[in-house]
């Protein structure tokens, strides 16, 4: 395994080997998988791992249709930086509670179950697995939208939060934010809240990466197996009243005076093309908070962490030293 920094690195030419051969052992002998009550019954799935002597724990929140599991490598780089790990799975994803029976749809009610479920986590199993070492937020996408709310109405808790693409302001198939929710309620009072959104096709199994928010094909084509092989990381579609509860914290996201209320450093990661989420939302984020910082990475899509190793390690770099800081 190639090492880069001090750090081994899972690269693009043994990708596939390095994570089979090294990357998941070394996980499973650092921990597993678990999951926990949340704060209204409803189990939650969970990865948790643990370092030697840590230096603190990164907690980690997934993005939209996505798992704790696609954030192992992730995972292995956090540990042999001395955090220990621990990743939920959000409600409607991986190994947590669902609303509906159809696997490639997610449902919530509201967009607060998602921080209310990150509170209880933190709460019932990252501090007490911590014994008081400073807790760190890692988030993508979706999960940034979880982390800015969560910061928002838990300031104090994390030390210093990563968000990589957060969802300030999601890209809603081209059209305006205005019609799309007018579109969804309407679908919401018709009785469809769980239904997929219209134009929604599932999972496809046969997608490319040419056509998805990746530019290494070794790391999109590792964890489409894994999907392929799991109903429960084949999630593909949002539900209406998933987009309109998205679309509704945009508002929140960049309210200047809860935005104030985020008191620790952030780091936003940029991709330079990202067709999920509106980059200038987030510009105008990290204008609002007091300690922010935004860095772009270069030639790369909405998942910086699964691009081409070059984009990866400035990524890991990025990173590393905003948490050592």
């Amino acid at each position: 395994m190639e090492q880069y920094n001090g750090l081994p690195f899972a690269s693009e030419n043994t990708y596939a080997e390095d994570m089979k051969n090294t990357v998941e052992p070394y996980l499973a002998a650092h921990g597993g998988k678990s999951n926990f009550e949340s704060w209204d019954g409803c189990t939650i799935g969970f990865e948790r791992y643990l370092c030697e002597k840590p230096a603190g724990s990164v907690v980690i929140s997934h993005g939209f249709t996505e798992s704790a599991e696609k954030f192992r490598e992730m995972a292995f780089y956090f540990l042999h930086m001395g955090y220990n790990v621990f990743a939920i799975d959000h409600r409607g994803h991986g190994c947590s509670f669902r609303y509906n029976s159809d696997p490639n749809t997610v449902c919530i009610k509201y967009f607060d179950e998602y921080i209310d479920d990150l509170h209880t986590f933190v709460n019932k199993v990252v501090k007490p697995a911590s014994a008081g070492l400073p807790l760190y937020l890692y988030s993508h996408s979706m999960g940034g939208a979880v982390a800015v709310q969560y910061l928002q109405e838990h300031p104090g808790v994390f030390k210093k939060a990563v968000l990589s693409a957060p969802m300030i302001s999601p890209r809603t198939a081209g059209m305006p934010h205005a019609v799309t929710g007018v579109l969804t309620k309407g679908f919401i009072l018709a009785g469809r809240a769980n239904k997929p959104v219209i134009g929604s096709t599932g999972f496809d199994p046969l997608k490319t990466y040419e056509n998805s928010h990746d530019t290494s094909k070794a790391r999109f084509d590792y964890y489409m197996a894994k999907r392929c092989a799991d109903m429960s990381l084949q999630t593909a579609n949002p539900s209406n009243r998933w987009v309109s509860e998205a679309i509704r914290v945009t508002k929140l996201n960049l309210d200047p005076v809860r935005c104030k209320r985020i008191t620790c450093p952030v780091l936003l990661c940029q991709p330079e093309v990202d067709t999920s989420v509106y980059s200038e939302a987030e510009n105008q984020f990290i204008g609002l908070i007091p300690n922010g910082r935004l860095v772009q990475f270069k030639n790369c899509k909405h998942e910086i962490y699964m691009s081409v190793d070059d984009t990866v390690k400035a990524y890991l770099d990025e990173i590393r030293a905003f948490l050592a800081e």
